[in-house]
């Protein structure tokens, strides 16, 4: 009897958060679409996946909101600075490969630079909005912050880079071109189902500054 109430309490804990997670991506898509709104959108979601693995605040779709109409002035700056970036990185990387088909070997290390520069920044853009989603700071602190935590929690930066790569860049890769009718499963799922599997990593990072 026990057993049929735990599976039954599993079944319908499960069921809600595939409901949360189809949600917030309407709600992140949504939230993304004029581009420079990426960073709020995506500060918003982290805060929500945050509070709901911690069994906290009210309505996901009250959190998600809030945490967007709070946080929008500087994420709209950090994302703008890092989309520069990246633009720059992925313009150069560009470069590089047609000197590489153009027989240029140099070319390989300056291609292989890029990527490594394209992975710190996507460590710094991981880390910077989950740090804005949870805690009110200046710009530059919540930058400091965000490297400091991901140099001092070095184990877990690697589970959280892990997790990254595979969910958003060697899944999606594979479903598009081994199982094309499963890539529609990554669009309904694949950045809240990463924010989600983040916010547990965390949560742990933030323990110490977040009281019970």
């Amino acid at each position: 009897m026990k057993n049929d109430i735990y599976e039954k309490s599993m079944i319908i804990e499960l069921g809600e958060t595939i409901f949360h997670l189809m949600s917030l991506n309407i709600l992140w898509i949504l939230c993304s679409l004029p581009i420079v709104t990426i960073g709020a959108s995506t500060t918003a979601l982290n805060y929500t996946c945050i509070k709901l693995r911690r069994d906290e605040g009210d309505s996901f779709i009250k959190m998600f909101f809030r945490s967007f109409a709070q946080n929008i002035r500087q994420a709209l700056i950090l994302w703008t600075g890092m989309l520069a970036v990246l633009i720059i990185l992925f313009a150069f990387l560009i470069q590089m490969i047609g000197n590489i088909n153009a027989g240029s070997r140099i070319s390989v290390f300056g291609a292989v630079f890029a990527v490594f520069l394209m992975i710190l920044l996507l460590l710094l853009f991981t880390f910077t909005f989950f740090v804005l989603a949870r805690f009110e700071n200046t710009l530059g602190r919540t930058l400091t912050n965000a490297v400091y935590l991901a140099i001092h929690h070095f184990p877990i930066t690697v589970k959280i880079l892990g997790t990254e790569l595979f969910l958003l860049i060697i899944l999606p890769f594979f479903l598009w071109t081994y199982f094309p009718y499963g890539f529609p499963m990554f669009i309904f799922f694949g950045i809240p189902l990463t924010a989600w599997l983040l916010a547990k990593q965390f949560n742990i990072i933030f323990e110490e500054f977040i009281p019970e």
